[in-house]
């Protein structure tokens, strides 16, 4: 059952305070409300499985996915001590590109149907997102691999920060973690 991961083939975040900027450079990710209506931000992951860190991780044809998950390394936390909420991963639908992508043109996804909900209370650390079902649709085809999108609490001031691939310390870069047997 060999364990590999895959880092971001793209990251970015987009804010809807800044509409029509672009963040695909940045060395953070961010999820939630930040300072009242109007200022949402949303972070989008693209891994592609057939391109892994080491040539020696590829998943070969025909196996089994038995788990997948996304791991963020957590650097902000604006959630109030006490306090639960949840990270949602949806499954984006339309494509988009790490240095273009903005606000206004992020990529569709259903709001209605996440693939995952992590809780995150107040601190820091790393949050985890079962993305297996996804995941196994990306490697056998049944669903188009056009990324993740997170969402925070979108209603209250509860912004959360991660770190992207832009960040210098590759140990806290995002990372799609797969058993397969």
């Amino acid at each position: 059952m060999p364990n590999i991961f895959f880092e971001p083939l793209g990251d970015t975040y987009v804010a809807q305070f800044y509409g029509n900027m672009n963040f695909g450079d940045s060395p953070a990710l961010y999820a939630g409300r930040f300072q009242g209506p109007g200022d949402i931000y949303r972070t989008l992951l693209l891994f592609d499985l057939s391109s892994p860190r080491l040539s020696s991780d590829l998943i070969p044809p025909g196996v089994t996915i038995n788990e997948a998950f996304l791991r963020l390394t957590i650097f902000r936390n604006l959630i109030p001590a006490g306090t639960n909420i949840f990270l949602n991963a949806y499954q984006v639908l339309s494509p988009w590109t790490e240095n273009a992508v903005t606000w206004d043109t992020q990529p569709n996804f259903n709001p209605l149907t996440p693939v995952y909900s992590a809780p995150v209370s107040s601190g820091l650390g790393t949050i985890e997102f079962n993305l297996t079902s996804l995941a196994r649709g990306w490697f056998d085809g049944s669903a188009v691999n056009v990324g993740v999108l997170i969402t925070g609490d979108e209603v209250n001031d509860r912004l959360v920060g991660f770190y992207s691939e832009q960040f210098p310390n590759t140990t806290f870069w995002p990372r799609l973690y797969i058993n397969w047997t």
